[in-house]
């Protein structure tokens, strides 16, 4: 399939609300991950500025917590909140990607490991690990476009899409890369591998997740094109080269968080604490 063709695939959506988050902590939503263990459950984050905590919730927006507590979040222990972006789950094992770079000045990035908490019975993660990571064509002079908001596991391997940035400049562009990371070490920095790169996608990234199966990899875009791409994974590392869809939306305000729902259907985040649901 040649990428100019997309345009005869490509499907347009308005979005509708399913859920508004009905706690003003969460004030920036900026991922989101669906549970494997515990029914109708997703956990949520704030992006930068915001404590090192992640929230679960329901798909109606309510809160999951333990009883008779003052609650203010599940606190990451040994965990720092730069810049949040995304978190992904695989198993029993969620993923926090503190791998924001708006200014392209950060040396390095990371990502927290943990094994999924009961919601309904603790408040503070520990036993956290930590994976740095550096990119393997970032320099001083290079391009801004090492600005990570996509993260996504799959079979224990970590991938990272890249938000490009204009140099120099606070505004984001349409391109992407993705990056993966195998058998990361927790005690050295890592070093990621590139894989493609697509300088249009038609919006900025801001999310990705891969499908329950490990086959799809469904990509968050925001303006100024609105979107979800869906690419193969079979095919081989250069995943850009293999679109399957484009599913085009408009309503969604700005979107931030994307996660896997069913086979058919992917839940989608923004800023605004609205939940929406995208039938595929």
């Amino acid at each position: 399939m040649v990428l100019a063709s997309l345009a005869l695939i490509s499907i347009q959506q308005k979005l509708v609300p399913i859920a508004k988050l009905d706690s003003p902590m969460i004030d920036e939503m900026s991922g989101i991950a669906k549970s494997r263990r515990f029914p109708d459950t997703y956990w949520v984050h704030n992006d930068s500025g915001d404590s090192a905590r992640i929230f679960a919730i329901h798909s109606n927006g309510k809160l999951i917590y333990p009883p008779g507590n003052k609650y203010e979040g599940l606190g990451i222990d040994s965990a720092n909140n730069f810049d949040w972006e995304d978190i992904a789950i695989e198993g029993d094992t969620l993923y926090v990607g503190d791998c924001g770079d708006n200014l392209n000045f950060r040396p390095s990035e990371a990502v927290y490991v943990f094994k999924e908490p009961d919601p309904t019975k603790t408040t503070l993660v520990k036993d956290v690990k930590k994976i740095s990571f550096v990119y393997p064509d970032k320099t001083s002079t290079t391009p801004w476009h090492f600005d990570c908001e996509g993260l996504a596991v799959r079979r224990g391997v970590l991938y990272f899409v890249t938000k490009w940035r204009k140099e120099r400049s606070n505004h984001a562009d349409v391109g992407a890369s993705i990056y993966k990371l195998a058998n990361p070490s927790f005690t050295a920095t890592n070093t990621l591998k590139k894989l493609d790169t697509k300088e249009d996608l038609g919006g900025w990234v801001t999310a990705a997740d891969i499908s329950l199966d490990g086959k799809t990899l469904a990509i968050l875009t925001q303006a100024p094109v609105q979107s979800v791409w869906l690419f193969d994974m079979t095919k081989g590392d250069d995943i850009f080269h293999h679109p399957l869809r484009q599913i085009k939306f408009t309503g969604g305000k700005q979107c931030e968080a994307l996660c896997w729902d069913s086979a058919k259907s992917l839940i989608i985040g923004n800023e605004q604490s609205d939940l929406y649901r995208l039938n595929l």
